[in-house]
């Protein structure tokens, strides 16, 4: 087991430890869209400047680590390995080619 999917049944096994939630996909994704609600106000609070002028980093640092443990959570209720699941989209992205669109 690699370190990732490793983390990833820690968090799982906190979420039953917890009484969090482990069964309802749905409402992971609505608790996962919260967060990304919270990364998105902390980024509006820095001003949108680039990433090295940004004074409130730990503030979007801490947004991006919740939104990690509920990706990695979402992983583990499904039953897929993150590591892979990260290494098939890399794979997929070397392909692209960037539009220079947002």
């Amino acid at each position: 087991m690699n370190g990732l999917h490793k983390l990833q049944k820690g968090i799982y096994q906190n979420k039953v430890d917890k009484g969090f939630n482990i069964t309802d996909v749905g409402k992971e994704i609505v608790l996962m869209t919260e967060e990304l609600g919270e990364l998105a106000k902390a980024y509006k609070k820095s001003d949108h400047k680039d990433a090295e002028e940004i004074s409130n980093k730990d503030e979007i640092v801490d947004a991006v680590g919740d939104l990690m443990i509920y990706c990695l959570g979402l992983c583990e209720m499904l039953g897929v390995d993150s590591e892979e699941v990260i290494k098939n989209i890399v794979e997929q992205n070397q392909d692209r080619v960037h539009s220079g669109n947002l």
